[in-house]
């Protein structure tokens, strides 16, 4: 579980293609140790286990699934993501509480800011999963 607040940004140094998915290596300031491997760790709002950790260097696998479903299809080498590592329990939950699992992807159509606020307006893409469309309010 998650926050949503973002602390924490990495680049991505190397792409690994696979045939059923890629890995991807994002190096960053994140504190974490091989001790973490398993851990998982929000990377531009997905959820993604840590698989491997050197010199700054994580390594995350990715799915077929969670290219499909995420932005990570788009992914370059030098990209910036955001990053954020998971609640702790004890500790102060600022923000949200978000699990980071993504069912489907949608397109920005326009950004208003009003006030102090922006209300954001988006073409969500249920094609993949039309059964989403029951829980977003419209």
């Amino acid at each position: 579980m998650f926050n949503g607040i973002i602390y924490n940004q990495g680049t991505i140094t190397k792409i690994i293609k696979r045939p059923k998915g890629l890995n991807i290596f994002v190096k960053s300031n994140v504190k974490v140790s091989n001790k973490d491997m398993g851990l998982s760790v929000a990377c531009d709002g997905v959820c993604l286990t840590l698989i491997s950790y050197k010199s700054k260097i994580m390594e995350f696998y990715l799915s077929k699934e969670t290219i499909i479903r995420s932005k990570f299809k788009f992914l370059k080498i030098k990209d910036k993501i955001n990053l954020e590592l998971p609640l702790k329990y004890g500790t102060k939950i600022s923000g949200h509480i978000c699990q980071g699992h993504v069912d489907t992807v949608g397109k920005v159509l326009s950004i208003k800011k009003i006030d102090k606020s922006f209300l954001f307006d988006f073409d969500l893409l249920l094609t993949t999963k039309p059964d989403l469309d029951f829980f977003f309010i419209k």
